[in-house]
């Protein structure tokens, strides 16, 4: 039977609140977890997030990415789920049901999975949920401290991704129209399903569907390049950091290294393929040509993709020089043909 909740906790944590201070488990408090990221899993005994921990891609994902975050548990060498019908549960608001939090460096709730009791665990809320941390411009993060536009330690945002990866791996785990995607699965030709790991994902990409089945970890890039062979789009640094892989999510200019597959569901997806009509160039493509701003040309359809988002948002369109550079300046080009970039951009600017 469910505990009532204390007076002073009658809600659930929303996402910004301070996590208040408790005592865990293992007996130490939860402030003594500041300065790193940390995983607060609340299950009852029909949902264990442990289960997670017996999938080899987990293990991988663990490995890979866990090592800076603290994962609340009973033993120091496992992942335990908290007792949902605790005084811990009664604390977060979530008595009786099943929920995951991830609190900051500074204890600060940014993101969180809360499934009612009866209710199936599905991917959409887990990924919509996931996608409301990740910064609009992937590429205004401080070198220095890591710190994303939305103010995330890059860190933080892994081990969000990492506590998504293990609910979607989980057993349970519906997707959105479980008997479509079961029939997509069996049917396919390597015969990826759901046992795998893999999720059914369907990208809208310049102004077509491409179903998918993917591993929660691929890249937007990998996505484009590997699996759908658009490889207009190229992996240069693969850390965010040259702007090679720039493409367009919704409009706007986005690092597809940066970015997982998963999370672009729902969105218009525009790559440099997409960017011309038939055989007519884009006026950028056009003007990139006509002032020869290339030389071995790697770079150019990021530089591209991220100038003409550039000249769609209003507040730029009308840039100055030292503007359109600053803007333009996360697109790197080894062959230093900047001064024809910014003349085929102003061109298209004054037309």
């Amino acid at each position: 039977m469910s505990l009532p909740l204390k007076p002073e906790f009658p809600l659930a944590l929303q996402t910004g609140d301070l996590a208040p201070d408790c005592e865990l488990p293992d007996g130490s408090r939860l402030t003594e977890l500041r300065g790193r990221p940390v995983v607060l899993a609340f299950a009852p005994d029909t949902w264990d997030p442990t289960l997670a921990h017996q999938s080899e891609l987990f293990a991988q994902l663990l490995a890979e990415f866990g090592s800076g975050a603290a994962f609340v548990d009973a033993a120091a060498d496992e992942w335990h789920a908290l007792d949902c019908r605790g005084e811990l549960a009664e604390r977060f608001g979530v008595v009786g049901k099943r929920a995951l939090f991830l609190l900051d460096e500074q204890g600060i709730v940014r993101w969180k999975t809360v499934v009612e009791p009866g209710e199936d665990l599905r991917p959409g809320p887990v990924l919509a949920a996931l996608e409301a941390l990740h910064p609009p411009t992937p590429a205004a993060a401080s070198p220095a401290t890591g710190v994303l536009a939305s103010g995330l330690t890059r860190r933080t945002f892994v081990t969000a991704t990492l506590a998504a990866a293990a609910l979607l791996l989980l057993p349970g785990c519906r997707t959105e129209s479980s008997d479509t995607n079961e029939q997509a699965a069996t049917g396919s030709a390597d015969g990826a399903g759901s046992g795998n790991g893999l999720l059914a994902v369907t990208l809208r990409i310049n102004d077509k569907n491409y179903p998918l089945q993917l591993d929660p970890r691929v890249t937007l890039l990998d996505a484009l390049r590997e699996h759908l062979h658009l490889t207009g789009t190229k992996k240069g640094c693969d850390h965010g950091q040259c702007g090679a892989c720039t493409v367009h999510l919704n409009g706007q200019s986005a690092l597809s290294c940066l970015t997982l597959a998963v999370m672009s569901q729902g969105q218009e997806i525009t790559t440099i393929e997409g960017l011309s009509t038939g055989e007519a160039l884009h006026p950028m493509q056009a003007a990139f040509l006509k002032h020869d701003a290339f030389q071995c040309g790697y770079c150019t359809p990021g530089q591209i993709m991220a100038a003409t988002a550039l000249l769609q948002d209003q507040t730029t369109r009308t840039g100055s020089a030292v503007e359109l550079r600053e803007a333009m300046s996360g697109n790197l080009c080894r062959c230093a043909a900047y001064p024809n970039i910014l003349a085929a951009i102003q061109e298209v600017q004054r037309a």
